[in-house]
């Protein structure tokens, strides 16, 4: 009867990792192929749902209990009659077919795997993750290192009393300051990739200086930039990317803009972008909803209706993008409508200070949990491109309505958020000094500085 008990047990757990259809978790957005499908790809600080992964699938999944950590049982688990066996987890490998494959009796690899869901999930293995299982001189397995992410290992170990513990394993990582200086070439995600630089850094820079540059048309090739920026490295192999420090864009023409990143210590609040003389490149309105996007119809008082065929104000801009690209909120407010609304379509209404409306048509679907009254701040995630209402193509009509008419949202004067004043500024420019210093040395670029850390987590400006 025990014997069938296991053989139960393992059957059970032998379907637990099996490889997730990717059908099922991912949602089908029209998105572009290649490179430029990278664009695409947010953050987690811009969602406000998981728009990934599908309710069927997240809802069928067994959540682990909560894990007690118990560093006293962290030990070393190494020596001259040691053995260790390191291994990979393959697609549509089970974690029990994995530990079997390494010669591990199937009554030992349930009791790990048992100790080892008390903090992972077992649904949601991935393949590659990596392990080490530690066996002492006679065969008998005393310890389980496994890593769920360059950042996440747990160690299962078994004690003196004969019981496997569950403990959290520290991470030793190396963050490295480097520079990297380029020229445009074409485009901008190109020009990065030219020079090593991923997408993520790329979209990050487009970031910080949207409010003095507009990277879908101001860019020519010639120009140039430096970035200085944090560089994860593990057992020697980058495992991506952290906060950038400090950055400067310089079109062919001249007027370089540079960007610091300051946070005062000991603040709460966000850290942010400023100039040289502590003026914030923050705006309190975005250029634009879209990340990423082409005009396709501009701000008119006579416009040819491509459907209706008669000719009638458009005072809004049209920007065309794949069905599913994600629309943010340009500046914080309140949401005063959600719903259809005519030729719009799908449409959300914000209403913002200074007697400020913002209008998003089209959509596809609304962000989850949005809905009238709701607080939503600048960059939050409120709905999906679509072709909802009457639509040619898949695009957003994005409008602007200020003090009882609309506005061009191309061309309204948009204030910053703040300038750095009295002893806030003088810490701010106390740091910045070195680090225009060595953004504008014209020293070939490369690593700037190395530290070691050991952690528990995440560090919190990782982009990967």
């Amino acid at each position: 009867m025990a014997f069938m008990a296991v053989n139960i047990a393992l059957t059970f757990l032998g379907g637990l990792c099996q490889e997730s259809d990717e059908n099922l978790l991912v949602r089908e957005a029209q998105l572009p192929e290649g490179p430029a499908k990278a664009l695409y790809d947010f953050e987690e600080t811009y969602f406000t749902e998981p728009f990934l992964v599908s309710e069927e699938v997240s809802d069928n999944l067994i959540e682990p209990a909560s894990c007690s950590i118990e560093p006293s049982l962290q030990r070393e688990v190494s020596g001259p009659k040691l053995v260790q066996i390191k291994g990979v987890l393959k697609k549509g490998e089970s974690l029990i077919g994995c530990l079997r494959r390494y010669k591990i009796g199937a009554k030992t690899s349930y009791r790990l795997l048992k100790t080892l869901g008390r903090a992972i999930n077992l649904h949601r293995c991935l393949p590659g993750e990596q392990f080490t299982v530690t066996l002492s001189q006679e065969g008998q397995v005393i310890a389980l290192n496994w890593e769920k992410g360059p950042f996440e290992e747990y160690q299962v170990v078994l004690d003196k009393n004969g019981a496997y513990k569950l403990s959290k394993a520290p991470v030793t990582i190396e963050n490295r300051v480097v520079k990297v200086t380029g020229q445009i070439t074409g485009g901008l995600y190109d020009s990065f990739a030219n020079y090593g630089l991923g997408a993520k850094v790329a979209r990050k820079f487009t970031e910080i200086f949207s409010t003095k540059v507009d990277f879908n048309s101001d860019i020519r090739a010639g120009d140039s930039f430096s970035i200085i920026f944090n560089k994860y490295y593990k057992n020697g192999a980058c495992i991506g990317t952290g906060r950038i420090l400090a950055a400067k864009y310089c079109p062919l023409g001249g007027g370089c803009i540079e960007a610091y990143y300051f946070k005062e210590a000991g603040q709460r609040t966000r850290g942010g972008y400023f100039g040289p003389d502590g003026s914030s490149l923050s705006n309190s309105f975005l250029r634009s909803p879209l990340k990423v996007y082409r005009i396709t119809s501009r701000f008119t008082s006579r416009r040819l209706h491509p459907i209706l065929k008669v000719y009638r104000p458009h005072y809004g801009v049209d920007l065309a993008a794949p069905v599913g690209t994600p629309v943010m909120a340009v500046a914080d407010g309140r949401v005063t409508f959600t719903g259809w609304q005519r030729g719009y379509g799908r449409i959300v209404v914000l209403r913002h200070k200074g007697g400020y409306k913002t209008y998003y048509g089209h959509l596809y679907r609304f962000a989850k949990g949005l809905k009238k009254g709701k607080k939503v701040l600048q960059k939050q995630i409120i709905g999906y491109v679509g072709r909802s209402g009457y639509a040619t193509g898949p695009h957003l009509d994005y409008r602007v309505w200020h003090n009882g008419h609309f506005v061009n949202p191309f061309r309204m004067r948009i204030a910053t958020l703040q300038k750095l004043e009295g002893k806030t500024l003088n810490r701010f420019l106390d740091k910045y000094k070195g680090l225009q210093a060595l953004l504008n040395d014209d020293v070939s670029p490369g690593i700037i500085s190395v530290k070691k850390e050991t952690i528990n987590k995440k560090p919190n400006d990782f982009t990967g």
